[in-house]
């Protein structure tokens, strides 16, 4: 029976410390802004898709309960997949922990995990994802096809399972300027990562978009890092391919928007493995009513992810990547019921599972792109989640047993 449970706590510690009661199956969401711990979930829905107007409906109807069953303040957390017509994950935590802005609590930088690997298979081979970006660039002279994201993952068996929060908190300590989460997907399941990359946050009628696209792996000689920063800047393929990302978000967000602010060109930001182009947009909404989850859908997915154009590009990763992303490059957030809220693309994330993990990476291909540029891109996105966990794997030594 669901009983009436405050949905906000004031928290008085500091935003690191919610981590401190994190346990499994509770929903973590971290942000340069806010940070969230939800214990238990008071009301939840599995949508039959990930349409706009499905997940507007669904979050109408929890909150609607939510009211009923005594929340004062409802907040809705969630997972949205990156295929449409696969099933989004919404629910209400019995109970939310909120923090403000965070600062680095240096009792957070800890050592890599030490997990134990029975076995570690790539899906697809890397000789099999070399073979789809080269369908790829043939696509591109015989289709309107002008950019595809083509993703690959690993597939960890473990000895153990993973303990979230210490991986949250080694995420958050070498990326404490991303969005770090740590979502329930089933019991004793979760998909926990730290993206670099927010695709919306709404707060009151005020909208930030920030899209990332072009990438270069860091190195770890400071001259060389510095001279890979410097050539992403004036890279003529990275700067087609984030043009292509931040003109599709402008033209979706033009009509949302009364007003709106796009950069002449996108700087250069740095996470612990890449280098990145990224470009901030601000906007106010037109229609206040507009809430943070409607805005992500309709921008959803990008061609940060997907491709352009959108149907052409899904098309070519049904037909070339050989598996289901699911919730990988999909949306992780949350959304209140004034309408503000974050949602942060599911990128450097891991599926957590008793015996198992699996991590994710995807590269953009455009004309001029290189399979094993590709496969080396995707190689360097991989190492945030797994040196975090303390797995070694490299590429040119696949299905490696412990």
């Amino acid at each position: 029976m669901n009983q009436p449970f405050p949905s906000r706590l004031s928290f008085a510690q500091a935003p690191w410390g919610l981590l401190e009661g994190l346990k499994p199956n509770d929903a973590f969401f971290s942000s340069p802004v806010t940070t969230l711990l939800g214990r238990g979930i008071a009301h939840q829905c599995q949508t039959p898709d990930a349409r706009p107007q499905t997940l507007d409906d669904a979050a109408r109807d929890l909150f609607d309960t939510a009211r009923a069953q005594g929340h004062a303040d409802p907040v809705i957390m969630g997972l949205i997949p990156f295929d449409h017509a696969d099933s989004a994950r919404l629910f209400v935590p019995a109970e939310l922990m909120r923090a403000a802005a965070r600062t680095l609590d240096q009792r957070l930088i800890s050592a890599p995990l030490e997990t134990q690997a029975r076995s570690i298979t790539p899906e697809p081979a890397p000789e099999h994802y070399c073979q789809a970006v080269d369908s790829a660039l043939t696509l591109f002279d015989t289709t309107a096809l002008n950019k595809v994201v083509l993703a690959r993952s690993l597939r960890v068996h473990t000895q153990a399972p993973v303990d979230a929060q210490a991986l949250l908190k080694r995420l958050l300590s070498i990326n404490p300027q991303g969005y770090n989460f740590a979502l329930p997907t089933g019991e004793n399941e979760s998909l926990t990562g730290a993206s670099p990359e927010l695709l919306i946050r709404r707060e009151g009628n005020r909208v930030i978009a920030n899209p990332l696209a072009g990438s270069i792996p860091r190195h770890s000689d400071p001259q060389e890092d510095q001279r890979r920063a410097a050539g992403l800047r004036v890279s003529d393929k990275d700067l087609r391919e984030h043009a292509l990302v931040v003109d599709a978000i402008v033209a979706a967000l033009r009509p949302l928007c009364r007003t709106l602010d796009v950069p002449e060109g996108p700087e250069v930001i740095a996470t612990d493995r890449m280098w990145h182009l990224s470009t901030t947009l601000e906007g106010e909404l037109a229609d206040p009513s507009l809430t943070s989850l409607g805005v992500a859908a309709a921008l959803h997915p990008t061609p940060a992810v997907c491709g352009a154009p959108w149907q052409d590009a899904h098309q070519a990763i049904k037909s070339l990547e050989g598996f289901e992303r699911g919730y990988f490059t999909g949306l992780v957030g949350w959304c209140d019921e004034a309408g503000d809220g974050e949602w942060a693309i599911a990128i450097r994330c891991a599926e957590l599972a008793p015996d198992h993990v699996r991590v994710f990476a995807g590269a953009g291909v455009v004309p001029g792109s290189s399979p094993q540029s590709e496969l080396e891109e995707t190689a360097a996105k991989m190492r945030t989640m797994l040196d975090a966990m303390g797995l070694d794997y490299d590429d040119d030594t696949p299905n490696t047993t412990a």
